[in-house]
Protein backbone atom coordinates (compact mmCIF):
# COMPACT_ATOMS: atom_id res chain seq x y z
CA UNK A 1 0.00 0.00 0.00
CA UNK A 2 1.67 3.29 -0.71
CA UNK A 3 2.16 5.62 1.64
CA UNK A 4 3.54 9.37 2.59
CA UNK A 5 4.89 10.74 5.32
CA UNK A 6 2.59 13.27 7.07
CA UNK A 7 4.79 14.96 9.79
CA UNK A 8 8.02 14.06 10.92
CA UNK A 9 8.43 14.86 14.97
CA UNK A 10 12.41 15.36 15.19
CA UNK A 11 14.33 14.44 18.32
CA UNK A 12 16.70 16.68 20.49
CA UNK A 13 20.31 16.76 19.97
CA UNK A 14 22.31 14.08 21.18
CA UNK A 15 24.45 15.69 24.46
CA UNK A 16 27.27 14.48 26.94
CA UNK A 17 28.34 16.09 29.70
CA UNK A 18 31.03 17.92 29.69
CA UNK A 19 31.22 17.87 26.02
CA UNK A 20 30.23 20.42 23.68
CA UNK A 21 27.11 20.25 21.39
CA UNK A 22 28.12 22.12 17.99
CA UNK A 23 24.76 23.69 16.68
CA UNK A 24 24.33 25.41 13.09
CA UNK A 25 22.88 27.23 11.63
CA UNK A 26 21.94 27.93 7.38
CA UNK A 27 23.73 31.52 6.11
CA UNK A 28 20.16 32.85 5.19
CA UNK A 29 19.21 32.10 8.89
CA UNK A 30 15.53 30.42 8.29
CA UNK A 31 16.99 26.61 9.87
CA UNK A 32 19.24 25.44 12.80
CA UNK A 33 21.13 22.15 12.38
CA UNK A 34 22.28 19.67 15.04
CA UNK A 35 22.63 16.23 15.56
CA UNK A 36 21.28 12.69 17.11
CA UNK A 37 22.28 9.46 16.18
CA UNK A 38 23.23 8.38 12.94
CA UNK A 39 21.03 11.03 12.40
CA UNK A 40 21.42 15.14 10.78
CA UNK A 41 18.42 16.80 11.78
CA UNK A 42 17.63 20.38 10.27
CA UNK A 43 14.85 22.58 11.67
CA UNK A 44 12.97 25.81 10.88
CA UNK A 45 13.53 28.42 13.17
CA UNK A 46 10.18 30.21 14.02
CA UNK A 47 8.47 26.87 13.07
CA UNK A 48 10.88 24.60 15.25
CA UNK A 49 8.08 21.64 14.16
CA UNK A 50 8.77 21.64 10.45
CA UNK A 51 11.45 19.68 10.17
CA UNK A 52 14.18 17.46 7.91
CA UNK A 53 16.13 14.23 8.94
CA UNK A 54 19.09 13.51 6.77
CA UNK A 55 20.02 9.49 7.83
CA UNK A 56 22.61 8.07 5.32
CA UNK A 57 25.27 7.80 7.79
CA UNK A 58 26.92 4.20 8.73
CA UNK A 59 27.93 5.73 11.90
CA UNK A 60 27.30 8.06 14.74
CA UNK A 61 27.00 11.36 13.42
CA UNK A 62 28.97 14.51 15.58
CA UNK A 63 28.67 17.70 13.44
CA UNK A 64 27.30 19.76 10.58
CA UNK A 65 27.67 22.33 8.98
CA UNK A 66 26.17 24.07 5.97
CA UNK A 67 28.47 25.41 3.04
CA UNK A 68 28.01 29.80 2.91
CA UNK A 69 26.42 29.22 -0.32
CA UNK A 70 23.53 26.93 1.47
CA UNK A 71 24.02 24.40 -1.57
CA UNK A 72 25.76 21.62 1.24
CA UNK A 73 25.70 20.39 3.82
CA UNK A 74 28.96 18.63 5.39
CA UNK A 75 28.73 16.06 7.89
CA UNK A 76 31.01 13.97 10.03
CA UNK A 77 30.39 10.85 11.96
CA UNK A 78 32.58 9.06 14.72
CA UNK A 79 34.56 6.85 12.19
CA UNK A 80 35.73 9.95 10.22
CA UNK A 81 33.61 9.83 7.46
CA UNK A 82 32.92 13.10 6.14
CA UNK A 83 29.66 13.52 3.24
CA UNK A 84 28.88 16.52 1.42
CA UNK A 85 25.28 15.93 0.51
CA UNK A 86 22.65 18.66 -1.40
CA UNK A 87 20.75 20.85 0.52
CA UNK A 88 18.14 21.61 -2.58
CA UNK A 89 16.22 18.54 -3.18
CA UNK A 90 14.50 15.95 -0.82
CA UNK A 91 16.53 13.27 -1.41
CA UNK A 92 19.91 15.21 -0.02
CA UNK A 93 21.73 13.55 -2.69
CA UNK A 94 25.41 12.74 -1.89
CA UNK A 95 27.72 15.20 -3.67
CA UNK A 96 31.15 13.66 -2.55
CA UNK A 97 32.66 11.87 0.48
CA UNK A 98 35.59 11.29 2.07
CA UNK A 99 38.03 10.02 5.23
CA UNK A 100 40.22 13.12 5.92
CA UNK A 101 41.40 11.07 9.35
CA UNK A 102 40.57 7.63 11.16
CA UNK A 103 38.91 8.80 13.62
CA UNK A 104 35.62 10.96 15.61
CA UNK A 105 35.63 14.23 13.78
CA UNK A 106 34.33 16.88 16.33
CA UNK A 107 34.13 19.99 14.24
CA UNK A 108 34.41 21.87 10.30
CA UNK A 109 34.70 24.87 8.90
CA UNK A 110 34.56 25.92 5.55
CA UNK A 111 36.05 28.96 3.30
CA UNK A 112 33.30 32.06 2.57
CA UNK A 113 33.52 30.33 -1.22
CA UNK A 114 32.58 27.66 -0.17
CA UNK A 115 35.46 25.66 -2.20
CA UNK A 116 37.57 24.47 0.58
CA UNK A 117 36.92 22.38 4.33
CA UNK A 118 38.98 21.95 7.70
CA UNK A 119 38.01 19.04 9.62
CA UNK A 120 39.39 18.53 12.80
CA UNK A 121 38.54 15.38 15.61
CA UNK A 122 40.70 12.55 16.99
CA UNK A 123 42.59 11.28 14.31
CA UNK A 124 44.81 8.42 14.95
CA UNK A 125 48.24 9.89 13.14
CA UNK A 126 46.85 13.35 13.02
CA UNK A 127 43.91 15.47 14.03
CA UNK A 128 43.03 17.65 11.38
CA UNK A 129 42.74 18.27 7.47
CA UNK A 130 42.13 20.90 5.19
CA UNK A 131 41.44 20.21 1.68
CA UNK A 132 39.59 21.37 -1.52
CA UNK A 133 35.64 20.63 -1.02
CA UNK A 134 35.47 19.20 -5.16
CA UNK A 135 38.54 16.65 -5.12
CA UNK A 136 39.76 16.46 -1.32
CA UNK A 137 43.19 17.61 -2.31
CA UNK A 138 45.16 19.00 0.55
CA UNK A 139 45.65 22.97 0.99
CA UNK A 140 47.75 22.57 4.05
CA UNK A 141 48.65 20.92 7.21
CA UNK A 142 46.43 21.37 10.27
CA UNK A 143 49.80 20.44 12.74
CA UNK A 144 50.58 22.35 16.46
CA UNK A 145 48.54 20.13 18.56
CA UNK A 146 49.74 17.00 20.29
CA UNK A 147 46.05 15.81 21.65
CA UNK A 148 42.50 15.84 20.16
CA UNK A 149 41.59 18.99 18.39
CA UNK A 150 37.81 19.80 19.54
CA UNK A 151 37.34 23.17 17.06
CA UNK A 152 37.97 24.64 14.21
CA UNK A 153 37.25 28.26 12.21
CA UNK A 154 38.38 29.68 9.27
CA UNK A 155 37.88 33.67 8.68
CA UNK A 156 35.40 34.53 6.31
CA UNK A 157 37.09 37.27 4.03
CA UNK A 158 40.59 37.23 2.66
CA UNK A 159 43.57 36.94 3.75
CA UNK A 160 42.23 33.85 5.39
CA UNK A 161 43.37 32.26 8.73
CA UNK A 162 42.32 29.22 10.31
CA UNK A 163 42.55 28.83 14.15
CA UNK A 164 41.89 25.61 16.16
CA UNK A 165 41.62 24.57 19.86
CA UNK A 166 42.30 21.76 21.31
CA UNK A 167 42.78 18.98 24.70
CA UNK A 168 46.04 20.28 25.01
CA UNK A 169 44.58 23.73 26.25
CA UNK A 170 46.18 25.29 23.52
CA UNK A 171 44.89 27.50 20.13
CA UNK A 172 46.42 27.03 17.23
CA UNK A 173 46.63 29.97 14.54
CA UNK A 174 47.36 29.41 11.02
CA UNK A 175 47.69 31.25 7.66
CA UNK A 176 47.29 30.37 4.13
CA UNK A 177 46.00 28.72 1.87
CA UNK A 178 48.15 26.48 1.55
CA UNK A 179 47.36 26.75 5.55
CA UNK A 180 50.35 26.87 7.55
CA UNK A 181 50.50 26.82 11.28
CA UNK A 182 52.20 30.15 12.75
CA UNK A 183 52.19 29.86 16.18
CA UNK A 184 50.67 28.18 19.31
CA UNK A 185 47.89 30.61 21.69
CA UNK A 186 48.39 29.53 25.42
CA UNK A 187 46.81 31.44 27.28
CA UNK A 188 44.37 28.87 28.71
CA UNK A 189 45.21 26.35 31.07
CA UNK A 190 42.28 23.83 30.56
CA UNK A 191 40.97 22.48 27.50
CA UNK A 192 40.00 24.94 24.50
CA UNK A 193 36.50 23.89 23.38
CA UNK A 194 35.78 26.21 20.59
CA UNK A 195 37.13 29.12 18.25
CA UNK A 196 34.93 31.19 16.20
CA UNK A 197 35.66 34.16 14.05
CA UNK A 198 33.71 37.22 14.01
CA UNK A 199 31.05 37.36 10.39
CA UNK A 200 33.52 40.46 9.65
CA UNK A 201 36.91 38.18 10.51
CA UNK A 202 38.06 41.34 12.50
CA UNK A 203 38.29 39.04 15.56
CA UNK A 204 38.40 35.46 17.01
CA UNK A 205 36.93 33.79 19.87
CA UNK A 206 38.23 31.15 22.25
CA UNK A 207 36.31 29.60 25.20
CA UNK A 208 37.76 27.03 27.74
CA UNK A 209 37.22 24.69 30.79
CA UNK A 210 38.42 27.61 32.19
CA UNK A 211 35.39 29.59 32.37
CA UNK A 212 37.71 32.21 29.96
CA UNK A 213 36.71 33.65 26.99
CA UNK A 214 39.93 35.32 24.89
CA UNK A 215 39.34 37.95 22.38
CA UNK A 216 42.06 37.56 19.50
CA UNK A 217 42.68 39.87 16.29
CA UNK A 218 41.62 38.04 13.09
CA UNK A 219 44.22 38.89 10.80
CA UNK A 220 47.26 38.73 13.20
CA UNK A 221 46.17 36.38 16.32
CA UNK A 222 47.47 39.08 18.81
CA UNK A 223 45.42 39.25 22.21
CA UNK A 224 42.98 41.94 22.47
CA UNK A 225 41.07 40.85 25.78
CA UNK A 226 40.08 38.22 28.28
CA UNK A 227 36.10 38.91 28.68
CA UNK A 228 35.11 40.00 31.97
CA UNK A 229 38.46 41.17 32.98
CA UNK A 230 39.05 36.99 34.04
CA UNK A 231 37.12 34.27 34.23
CA UNK A 232 33.92 34.79 32.09
CA UNK A 233 31.82 32.04 33.76
CA UNK A 234 32.06 29.95 36.67
CA UNK A 235 32.16 26.97 34.77
CA UNK A 236 34.09 25.55 31.93
CA UNK A 237 32.51 27.58 28.87
CA UNK A 238 31.76 25.00 26.20
CA UNK A 239 30.08 27.05 23.35
CA UNK A 240 30.39 30.61 21.74
CA UNK A 241 28.51 32.38 18.92
CA UNK A 242 29.23 35.81 17.31
CA UNK A 243 26.07 37.92 16.94
CA UNK A 244 25.60 38.83 13.10
CA UNK A 245 27.12 42.68 12.82
CA UNK A 246 30.34 41.03 15.56
CA UNK A 247 29.67 43.58 18.14
CA UNK A 248 28.34 40.51 20.68
CA UNK A 249 29.06 37.35 21.46
CA UNK A 250 27.43 34.18 23.01
CA UNK A 251 28.33 32.42 25.19
CA UNK A 252 27.41 28.58 26.90
CA UNK A 253 28.85 27.47 29.85
CA UNK A 254 28.19 24.47 32.87
CA UNK A 255 27.65 26.85 35.59
CA UNK A 256 24.15 26.69 34.24
CA UNK A 257 24.16 30.26 32.24
CA UNK A 258 24.29 31.18 28.89
CA UNK A 259 25.35 35.48 28.16
CA UNK A 260 25.43 37.76 25.87
CA UNK A 261 28.61 40.38 25.56
CA UNK A 262 29.34 43.68 24.11
CA UNK A 263 33.17 42.51 23.06
CA UNK A 264 34.33 45.95 22.29
CA UNK A 265 33.27 47.48 25.47
CA UNK A 266 34.20 43.97 27.58
CA UNK A 267 31.03 43.86 29.37
CA UNK A 268 27.93 41.48 30.32
CA UNK A 269 24.73 42.61 28.35
CA UNK A 270 22.65 39.46 29.65
CA UNK A 271 22.99 36.62 31.87
CA UNK A 272 20.27 33.03 31.06
CA UNK A 273 20.37 31.57 34.47
CA UNK A 274 18.16 28.31 33.09
CA UNK A 275 17.96 26.44 36.32
CA UNK A 276 19.94 24.88 39.61
CA UNK A 277 19.57 21.38 37.75
CA UNK A 278 22.90 19.66 36.38
CA UNK A 279 20.55 19.12 33.46
CA UNK A 280 20.51 22.80 32.65
CA UNK A 281 24.06 23.07 32.37
CA UNK A 282 24.72 24.93 28.78
CA UNK A 283 26.67 22.90 26.45
CA UNK A 284 26.04 24.42 23.45
CA UNK A 285 24.66 28.02 21.61
CA UNK A 286 23.99 29.43 18.19
CA UNK A 287 23.36 33.58 17.30
CA UNK A 288 20.83 33.29 14.49
CA UNK A 289 19.54 36.85 13.13
CA UNK A 290 17.32 37.48 15.73
CA UNK A 291 17.42 34.43 17.46
CA UNK A 292 19.87 32.99 20.34
CA UNK A 293 19.24 29.29 20.97
CA UNK A 294 21.12 27.30 23.50
CA UNK A 295 21.26 23.70 24.12
CA UNK A 296 20.75 21.56 27.91
CA UNK A 297 22.60 19.13 29.55
CA UNK A 298 18.76 17.96 29.22
CA UNK A 299 18.70 18.40 25.18
CA UNK A 300 16.24 20.72 25.47
CA UNK A 301 16.63 23.90 22.67
CA UNK A 302 15.90 27.06 25.01
CA UNK A 303 15.50 30.20 22.23
CA UNK A 304 16.38 33.27 24.96
CA UNK A 305 14.91 36.72 25.50
CA UNK A 306 17.06 39.54 25.55
CA UNK A 307 14.26 41.15 26.81
CA UNK A 308 13.25 38.84 29.65
CA UNK A 309 17.11 36.65 30.51
CA UNK A 310 15.01 35.41 33.38
CA UNK A 311 12.69 32.99 31.01
CA UNK A 312 13.29 31.46 27.43
CA UNK A 313 10.81 32.70 25.02
CA UNK A 314 9.97 29.01 24.16
CA UNK A 315 11.41 25.87 25.11
CA UNK A 316 11.61 22.96 22.65
CA UNK A 317 11.46 19.40 24.43
CA UNK A 318 11.02 15.91 23.05
CA UNK A 319 13.10 12.68 22.84
CA UNK A 320 17.14 12.42 22.40
CA UNK A 321 17.22 8.50 22.33
CA UNK A 322 15.02 5.30 21.83
CA UNK A 323 11.59 5.45 21.35
CA UNK A 324 10.34 2.22 23.11
CA UNK A 325 6.30 2.35 22.95
CA UNK A 326 3.43 4.20 21.85
CA UNK A 327 -0.30 4.04 22.43
CA UNK A 328 -3.75 6.21 22.88
CA UNK A 329 -4.21 6.56 18.91
CA UNK A 330 -4.31 9.69 17.67
CA UNK A 331 -2.85 11.01 20.72
CA UNK A 332 0.52 12.81 20.88
CA UNK A 333 2.31 10.23 23.38
CA UNK A 334 5.63 8.20 23.70
CA UNK A 335 7.59 7.42 26.43
CA UNK A 336 11.45 7.06 25.75
CA UNK A 337 14.84 6.20 27.95
CA UNK A 338 14.59 10.08 28.87
CA UNK A 339 11.31 9.45 30.75
CA UNK A 340 12.93 7.82 34.09
CA UNK A 341 16.44 8.91 32.48
CA UNK A 342 18.78 6.18 33.42
CA UNK A 343 16.22 3.17 32.77
CA UNK A 344 13.60 2.15 30.08
CA UNK A 345 10.38 2.80 30.45
CA UNK A 346 8.76 -0.98 30.43
CA UNK A 347 4.83 0.37 30.64
CA UNK A 348 2.13 3.07 30.12
CA UNK A 349 -1.49 3.62 30.62
CA UNK A 350 -3.78 6.45 30.92
CA UNK A 351 -6.16 7.14 33.04
CA UNK A 352 -8.16 10.27 31.83
CA UNK A 353 -7.59 12.33 28.79
CA UNK A 354 -5.07 14.07 30.44
CA UNK A 355 -2.70 11.77 33.00
CA UNK A 356 -0.51 8.90 31.87
CA UNK A 357 1.27 6.53 34.14
CA UNK A 358 4.69 5.07 33.57
CA UNK A 359 6.34 2.21 35.39
CA UNK A 360 10.46 1.85 34.67
CA UNK A 361 12.84 -0.64 35.21
CA UNK A 362 14.03 1.78 38.14
CA UNK A 363 11.48 0.64 40.11
CA UNK A 364 9.51 3.56 40.13
CA UNK A 365 6.10 4.95 38.75
CA UNK A 366 5.18 8.58 37.75
CA UNK A 367 2.34 10.14 36.55
CA UNK A 368 1.85 13.00 33.81
CA UNK A 369 -0.32 15.62 32.85
CA UNK A 370 -0.51 16.08 29.20
CA UNK A 371 -1.74 19.01 27.29
CA UNK A 372 -2.63 19.19 23.23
Amino acid sequence: MPYEIKKVFASLPQVERGVSKIIGGDPVGNTFIYTNGKCVIIRNINFPALADIYTEHAHQVVVAKYAPSGFYIASGDVSGKLRIWDTTQAEHLLKYEYQPFAGKIKDIAWTEDSKRIAVVGEGREKFGAVFLWDSGSSVGEITGHNKIINSVDIKQSRPYRLVTGSDDNCAAFFEGPPFKFKFTIGDHSRFVNCVRFSPDGNRFATASADGQIYIYDGKTGEKVCALGGGKAHDGGVYAISWSPDSTHLLSASGDKTSKVWDVGANSVVNTFTMGSNILDQQLGCLWQNDHLLSISLSGYINYLDKNNPSKPLRVIKGHSKSIQSRGRPLKACLSSLDAHRLHHVSSLAWLDEHTLVTTSHDASVKEWTITY
